[in-house]
């Protein structure tokens, strides 16, 4: 028996294919039962392969797997793809659940896992390695197979050998490893991992670099490392085409061929040289033009075989003029990174993977590398979700203008099977009409990140085009060019985020083709900007708003006319500039023509600010373009002379107010400003800009939180939604979680068409997932094509989806006309509680507890957790200060006892507590005055000055003194009286009630003070009652599957006055029921008699109290025999 092991492996991969040293591995290896001596022949009658079937096995874990082997024609395996898997696919099923296939033309050979598993997917699904190649590494498939080596008949086991996630996952682990190196070379830090944050820490001493090429600019050196990186990632892709001279190895041996000398300052020496001097410099100009750092080519060999490419990507910028000199151990490790995996330029589908680095993964790698995205609320989109997004909303977009639900049915067909039979084929008038709408179609990401929708947009609009105009390959790349270059954009405020964006495309062009062509210039396409601004430190921008001239030589337009032209629209100038600038070829005469463009929006921005002296002084430093606006109509005025996007698409940031208010104020000086208000989300004005881009009919697809359907801080979005758009489909995805590092995740995937508000003719189809975990490809497609059992399928019309003043956005509404009318029974003629009673919110402190950003910011001599407003006497060093409060007569009045939110329970409360609070209110006028009334006090409190100044000034807060509480000291009398509480999240109807003095933080509300006529207890019967918690989850506000127990939603609850006997019922029940679960007793059958009370009190049917719980105690005979006496 043959033994396997690391260097077994690799000589076995890296031979050409032998066929009985494949058979001996499947026996003795993987050791299966059930392999023939002599091969059966398969496709006799084939001319261009011949085929055999090896034989089978039964796993261990139960699964039939067929062994296959294919000699193929030279040269197929590489070119070969799906074709490969359709080999296989007859004999799935018939016996077998997945096939190991070998497909060997004589120089290459595939290892496929082929599967065909009903708990993976309705596709076949192949999993291959290449081999062959004597001079690879073949890293992964070693790993991957040694590890087998106990496990090689487990089928789990093998496909996890040929898992594309897996390889995806380590790669990153290591690039970012890599990344970190060089950048920590740089400036001495790195970022690590804490918790689920990446915080930046001092890990070492800079470089000499970092102060004189930087300029101490940790921002400028990771988009250095970024971008060079990522253009040695090119490199590599470039490599397997075999366009790099030839040789599949030659960034190998570009690096380990050169003398150590050279080693020593590589990227200055060669891979400079080799970017902007051949990459981006024509064949013919390459002996005229001037040598790259002073070296030119000399250590590149067979130089003039590498191509040209141009298309920015090797531009040299700014920053690449600096020297920068990293130690050769740095290149050593990062090439034999590199090196150890195999680069494909497949771009896989979810149905067909090489294993290796491809272009689609990079898009994850990238997107992830950028550190700081967490902060910025910018998150990976799972790939199905991008594809379904990309699909639903092209499919939107094609259906514009057709009234026919059946064509509109056949035209959505075809955007998800590319069957243009589904079109009445190729040459019918609705495919030609199809066609043409692909090839005009306008489509933006305003918040691009590495480009992952519109790369996905990229591949529908191919697949769709190639159907329906039935191309040969050779001409793909001509398409995807087409594509690239007139359909997409996208903006991005990082330009790290743009620069990966722009690479993911070009590779998606090198994919397809045949030969080396220039790359396309994607400078005017996908741009860094902010999206959200087309204005200046206040001054608007918005071509559409101007009308300047340039025809006098004033001081307004004198720096204007210094490019020498005369009588134009400024904005028109800027725009013909952009427009030449894509018919340029000669890269320099291109860098000359940005120059100018960069120029001449700095003379645009100074004319716009005609007075404003302080902004045309700063537009002379401002670098073009940048991260604090985006001229919209002027870079894109192509797009907006036709109207807008068809498409805008994307997943915006996700951004709350708290903590970033200065990204929030920048926007309120701009168009979108109009659109803030408090507590807001930053990805609302996403929406807002789309509805502002979209031409009429266009179609808007955007994946975000799904609070913004109640939330108070959306209501301008939900009303201009009402009034601007079409809702065309809502996906909650609920509790569900998406995205790996992202807290508190309830999504929600909305498509809607920009509509004028007298032409709403579009139903919304709503999707609501009631599922929690994580959410994974194959339980995707069943929420999405309405097979999943846990979720609620509806459609509803556009006047029904909006309920209410706030115009809130109702998902339940639609799921059924007998809750519709329950929830009307409750609601009509009735007053609201905020009509009934008062509501009030609990006490916002400043700063509850020292936490260890303020150990690390402030010289404080305290611990974690010391009380700042806040003191718990289990806490040694709070036991002290309560201790010597307690001794003073007068300090002792300020001391609270205080409770937290999960005190309170159904019907009661906790009434004891170890915390109490300093109730420090506006009554106390001064600091002097807090001195002499209150001296421990003011003594502990002077300790945490800073803090609480700082942390006064950060929220904007307008308290008088810096030691009182933010907010809650105006209604004392609330913490002392009769009162309900409740949590402000909860998962189900949380009302306590309590008569003590019983203070809490702003998680409470309290409700006080009834009008006559009203008993606070009856309100808590009502309250906690089975029906009240449909009215909650279904009227009311929730985070997922959490109620939202906030003062907008408790304020809108209705309450039916009742007559005196009625309400006493219910008042003594409730009594009843404090009673029993003050003394530890079971409540459950009285809270049956309340919640049977209550349905008679709003006239409900027995029906349809099994609606509000199906599994009521109640019999019909009893409910319905029920009379009141």
């Amino acid at each position: 028996m043959a033994t396997y092991n690391k260097e077994t492996f690799k000589r076995l991969f890296q031979s050409k294919f032998n066929l009985s040293k494949w058979q001996m591995l499947l026996q003795d290896y993987f050791h299966a039962d059930k392999v023939r001596v002599s091969p059966e022949v398969l496709d006799e009658d084939a001319e261009d392969r011949k085929g055999y079937f090896l034989g089978s096995m039964t796993t261990q874990d139960n699964y039939e797997l067929g062994f296959f082997y294919y000699e193929m024609e030279d040269g197929s395996v590489l070119r070969r793809k799906v074709g490969l898997r359709n080999l296989i696919r007859p004999y799935l099923g018939y016996g077998f659940d997945a096939a190991l296939a070998v497909f060997n033309d004589g120089t290459n050979w595939r290892l496929s896992l082929i599967c065909d598993l009903k708990e993976d997917a309705t596709s076949t699904k192949r999993f291959t390695y290449v081999f062959g190649d004597e001079k690879a590494y073949y890293k992964t498939p070693i790993l991957r197979f040694e590890s087998l080596r106990t496990k090689a008949n487990e089928f789990l086991e093998i496909k996890k050998a040929f898992s594309v996630e897996a390889l995806s996952d380590d790669f990153f682990d290591e690039y970012r490893k890599q990344y970190a190196e060089f950048v920590k070379f740089l400036t001495g830090k790195e970022y690590v991992k804490k918790g689920n944050k990446w915080v930046e820490q001092e890990t070492g001493e800079p470089d000499a670099q970092y102060f004189i090429s930087f300029k101490k600019d940790d921002k400028l050196v990771r988009d250095y490392i970024k971008k060079m990186m990522g253009r040695i990632v090119f490199l590599y892709f470039l490599q397997s085409k075999g366009w790099l001279a030839g040789n599949l190895h030659y960034m190998h041996d570009l690096f380990y061929d050169a003398s150590e000398e050279v080693k020593g300052d590589f990227l200055d020496k060669v891979l400079e040289p080799m970017f902007f001097g051949l990459l981006n410099t024509r064949p013919e100009d390459r002996s005229s033009a001037p040598l790259v750092n002073g070296v030119g080519v000399k250590y590149i060999p067979n130089a003039d075989e590498i191509p040209y490419l141009n298309g920015g990507l090797f531009q040299q910028e700014k920053i690449d003029e600096v020297e920068s000199v990293f130690p050769a151990g740095m290149f050593q490790s990062l090439f034999d990174f590199f090196d150890s995996y195999n680069f494909t330029i497949d771009e896989n589908d979810p149905n067909d993977a090489e294993v290796g680095v491809d272009p689609e993964m990079l898009g994850k790698i990238f997107e992830n590398l950028l550190e700081d995205n967490k902060d910025k609320g910018a998150f990976y989109t799972p790939k199905e979700i991008v594809r379904y997004m990309c699909q639903e909303s092209l499919t939107a977009y094609l259906q514009t203008g057709i009234d026919d639900a059946e064509v509109k049915e056949h035209i959505a067909n075809f955007v998800k099977t590319n069957d243009v039979e589904e079109l009445g084929g190729a040459s019918s008038e609705l495919a030609m009409s199809i066609d043409q709408k692909l090839i005009d179609v306008k489509i933006c990401d305003p918040a691009i990140g590495s480009g992952a929708f519109p790369m996905g947009l990229l591949r529908e609009l191919y697949s769709c085009r190639k159907s329906i105009e039935i191309f040969e390959e050779d001409n793909a790349a001509d398409i995807k060019r087409h594509i690239i270059q007139n359909n997409i954009y996208g903006v991005d405020i990082e330009k790290g985020a743009v620069d990966i964006a722009r690479l993911r495309f070009w590779l998606a062009l090198i994919i397809d083709e045949k030969e080396p062509m220039p790359l396309p210039n994607l400078d005017f396409k996908i741009m860094q900007g902010n999206s959200l601004l087309e204005s200046y430190k206040g001054v608007d921008l918005d071509v559409t708003s101007k009308k300047l001239k340039t025809g006098k030589d004033t001081k307004k337009t004198r720096g204007v006319l210094s490019l020498g032209f005369e009588e134009t629209d400024v904005q028109k100038i800027i725009q013909d500039l952009v427009k030449s600038y894509f018919s340029i070829t000669d890269h320099t005469l291109r860098a000359q023509r940005r120059q100018q463009i960069d120029k001449y929006v700095k003379d645009y921005i100074k004319v716009c600010a005609e007075g404003n002296h302080e902004v045309q002084d700063a537009v002379d430093e401002l670098e073009i373009p940048n991260d604090q606006f985006f001229l919209w109509h002027t870079y894109f005025a192509d797009v907006f002379e036709q109207g807008g996007f068809d498409i805008v698409i994307g997943n915006p940031p996700y951004i709350g107010v708290k903590g970033h208010r200065e990204m929030f104020d920048l926007v309120r000086l701009g168009n979108l400003g109009k659109y803030f208000i408090g507590k807001m989300d930053y990805l609302y004005f996403f929406f807002h800009l789309a509805l502002t881009m979209l031409k009429i009919n266009g179609v808007s697809s955007f994946i975000t939180t799904n609070y913004y359907v109640t939330a108070d801080g959306a209501v301008k979005l939900r009303k201009h939604l009402r009034v601007s758009s079409s809702l065309l489909s809502l996906v909650n995805l609920g509790e569900m979680r998406l995205f790996e590092n992202a807290p508190g995740q309830h999504n929600m995937i909305t498509l809607f068409r920009k509509t004028e508000e007298d032409n709403k003719k579009d139903s919304c189809r709503i999707i609501d997932v009631h599922r929690t975990g994580a959410l994974n490809e194959v339980l995707f497609a069943d929420i999405t094509t309405g097979k999943d059992a846990e979720t609620v399928y509806s459609v509803s019309s556009q006047n029904m989806l909006f309920d209410g003043s706030e115009c809130y956005i109702r998902l339940a509404n639609s799921q059924s006309t007998s809750i519709d009318n329950i929830l009307m029974k409750i609601q009509n003629g009735n007053q609201t509680i905020r009509e009934i009673c008062t509501i009030n919110q609990g006490i916002v402190s400043g700063a509850d507890y020292v936490s260890e950003k303020h150990l690390s910011k402030y010289p404080i001599s305290s611990q974690k957790r010391d009380g700042i407003f806040v003191l718990d006497e289990l806490h040694p060093s709070d036991a002290f200060v309560l201790n010597s409060i307690l001794k003073s007569s007068n300090d002792k009045t300020l001391l609270k006892v205080f409770f937290k939110n999960s005190d309170i329970g159904k019907y009661v409360t906790n009434e004891k507590s170890t915390k109490h609070i300093l109730f420090l209110g506006k009554d106390i006028k001064n600091e002097l005055m807090l001195k002499q009334l209150y001296p421990i006090i003011a003594e502990h409190i002077y300790a945490f000055k800073q803090i609480l100044v700082d942390k006064r000034a950060s929220l904007n807060e307008k308290t008088e003194q810096w030691f009182t509480l933010n907010r809650g000291t105006s209604h004392p009398e609330v913490f002392s009286k009769c009162k309900i509480v409740c949590p402000q999240r909860s998962k189900t109807n949380t009302f306590g009630y309590n008569e003590c003095e019983w203070y809490a933080a702003s998680d409470v509300f309290f409700l006080t003070n009834p009008k006559e006529g009203y008993d606070l207890k009856y309100l808590l019967g009502l309250l906690n009652s089975k029906l009240y918690f449909m009215w909650l989850y279904s009227k009311g506000k929730r985070k997922g599957e959490t109620l939202e127990l906030t003062a907008t939603p408790l304020s809108e609850i209705p309450i039916k006055k009742c007559g005196d006997r009625e309400m006493a019922s219910i008042v003594l029940l409730v009594d009843s029921i404090i009673s029993a679960k003050k003394q530890g007793k079971d409540t459950s059958a009285l809270e049956n008699q309340i919640d049977f009370l209550v349905y008679h009190l709003y006239g409900l049917t027995y029906d349809e109290v099994l609606i509000v719980d199906p599994e009521t105690p109640i019999s019909r005979e009893e409910y319905e025999a029920y009379k009141e006496e």
